[in-house]
């Protein structure tokens, strides 16, 4: 792995994280993981109370349509006018259409039919697709031992998972989610070896940023016009928490967390920051009990472990 993202930032998020000091980095670094774990691992909560006044597709295109007009603004206040050319117009492609519009917009479809806690922990195959990919691509180093380990202690982890909720099984809808959710995990792996292939970031990364997720918004919000739903949404139905959900998700979820994530990989090592990757699922699923009341077995909390105990594997095992 890279130890410099295509996306990572050249300045700090924000303008006091310039100033010197061990100690005042040093807390920047710490509140930055903190805003990474909460958002990111708050993400399936906020989607669930949204998805009560949004129809799945309105959400997540509305979602990034806000988003990439703030952060259009923000551009526009930093860097001044847009200047863009071919290659990250790709890299536009990529992340608007794999990473966000299929990788984000299948994660809502999935929250909409599970529980929050278990569509969290089903997107913990992220990393096993990613080693997957690593393994089948040509032109990539091969997995090192530990991490094929962690891949087959995260695919009995999941195997078990599954087989603690035979309600999931048993029902279509429910199945179908989980089929989508693991979709989602491929099209943002695969999204990100092909940010990694590129050789190198936007030309304007806060630009970059708006752009994608601007594209992003304008295809989730066309796809719920072809399917109906933006024909069936009304704004009367949306209650106060949903549209609080709504904003969590643009302001926390998406203007705030990815440009912390990107500034993190710059100033500490991927390795560090991929722990969200196990991290915030269990914030997700602790938020799904506590707040929504969902049961949480023994049975699920030992798949669980499993789960996280083979992804930090496979995240030790690419230190490198």
């Amino acid at each position: 792995m890279s130890a410099q993202h295509p996306l990572a930032l050249r300045r700090p998020f924000w303008p006091w994280l310039a100033t010197p000091g061990l100690s005042r980095h040093t807390l920047a670094v710490l509140a930055g993981f903190a805003v990474l774990y909460l958002g990111w691992g708050s993400t399936f909560l906020a989607n669930h109370l949204a998805l009560a006044g949004f129809p799945s597709l309105v959400l997540a295109g509305l979602r990034f349509l806000l988003a990439g007009l703030l952060l259009a603004g923000l551009a526009w206040q930093r860097a001044g006018g847009m200047r863009l050319g071919w290659h990250d117009a790709r890299l536009m492609v990529i992340g608007g259409v794999l990473m966000l519009s299929i990788g984000q917009g299948a994660m809502v479809y999935g929250v909409q039919h599970l529980p929050s806690g278990l569509a969290a922990l089903v997107c913990t195959s992220l990393p096993l697709w990613t080693v997957v990919l690593q393994s089948l691509l040509p032109n990539e180093r091969r997995p090192a031992p530990v991490v094929l380990f962690g891949l087959g202690l995260s695919v009995v982890g999941m195997a078990a998972l599954l087989g603690s909720r035979l309600d999931v099984l048993q029902d279509r809808d429910r199945l179908g989610a989980v089929a989508v959710l693991v979709l989602a995990q491929l099209a943002w792996a695969w999204g990100s070896f092909l940010f990694r292939r590129a050789g190198r970031g936007y030309s304007q990364v806060w630009w970059g940023m708006s752009a994608q997720m601007l594209l992003a918004g304008v295809i989730l919000l066309g796809l719920a016009a072809l399917t109906g739903q933006w024909q069936a949404f009304r704004w009367s139905a949306v209650s106060a928490d949903s549209a609080w959900a709504l904003g969590y998700l643009v302001l926390v979820v998406t203007v705030l967390a990815y440009p912390v994530y990107f500034w993190l990989l710059r100033v500490t090592s991927p390795t560090l920051v991929s722990t969200f990757a196990f991290v915030a699922p269990l914030v997700a699923v602790t938020l799904g009990v506590v707040v929504l009341g969902e049961t949480l077995t023994t049975a699920m909390l030992g798949a669980a472990g499993l789960i996280l105990l083979g992804v930090v594997a496979i995240t030790l095992g690419q230190r490198t």
